[in-house]
């Protein structure tokens, strides 16, 4: 039932793991939960599956996939998110312009640490197909939107991957390990409210992903040039000619309900 699907939810938001790894999918990733003081803090698990499903969601529709970190401030504390709700509105809705591209995968936290004002950090994701300039680029349409807005942006230190299918298939996970590792500090339980506060701390965007070769939702290192030859299979061997007549957005699932 509903009401099951969302006890289910909350219960596992509350999932903390304080150890050095996280298998989803079948997969061992590194989290980044240890501070500057050596202190280790514990990550909410729902929010990395979350990263992780996000990450390969993109990857089913492009060979290469570039992430960028950086943060958003906000000029005076708010009990909504509102405000970071309006940037995104605005900059995903650029960037979806100026790459004539609808797939723009987003991931933010809401931190709020002994200073009572909220800051965003936040992660983008874009095809990385001509990622030559496209840092640049991210950060300034980031920066023309934040100060349209009356907000900043916070740069970060070595703030960008680039995550190829060709290397997956190959079997080398480097950099979508140290990807994964960097977002998953977005994760970590420290920060994330205040005394009556009500926000939501985290939020992704909910690319809609194409199947693998078995007809489920592709995850990392699914072989897609199968996937697509599959998929041709299924569509001339359809004895209902409405399905073969469907189109590809048609016939995929949502990555979440």
């Amino acid at each position: 039932s509903d009401f099951h699907f969302q006890l289910d939810k909350v219960l596992l938001m509350r999932e903390l793991t304080n150890e050095p790894t996280v298998i989803i999918d079948g997969l061992e990733l590194p989290i980044l939960n240890t501070g500057k003081d050596g202190k280790i803090y514990n990550c909410y698990v729902e929010p990395l599956q979350r990263f992780k499903r996000e990450i390969d969601a993109m990857l089913s529709h492009h060979n290469r996939v570039f992430i960028l970190r950086m943060d958003v401030h906000v000029d005076a504390h708010s009990p909504t998110n509102e405000k970071m709700t309006r940037f995104l509105r605005s900059y995903v809705s650029r960037i979806q312009r100026n790459y004539k591209t609808k797939n723009v995968g987003t991931i933010w936290c809401r931190e709020v640490e002994k200073v009572k004002k909220q800051h965003y950090h936040l992660a983008i994701m874009v095809d990385g197909s001509n990622a030559t300039k496209v840092s640049s680029e991210l950060l300034r349409m980031a920066d023309e939107v934040a100060k349209h807005q009356k907000l900043s942006i916070g740069y970060c230190d070595n703030a960008s991957y680039l995550i190829k299918r060709t290397d997956l298939a190959k079997g080398d996970y480097s950099t979508y390990k140290e990807a994964f590792e960097r977002l998953s500090y977005l994760a970590k339980e420290r920060g994330k409210t205040i005394k009556a506060e009500r926000a939501n701390s985290y939020q992704t965007s909910r690319i809609k992903p194409r199947l693998n070769e078995h007809g489920d939702i592709f995850t990392a290192g699914d072989d897609y040039k199968k996937a697509i030859a599959a998929k041709a299979k299924r569509v001339r061997s359809a004895p209902n000619p409405l399905i073969a007549a469907m189109t590809d957005d048609e016939r995929q699932l949502p990555l979440f309900a």
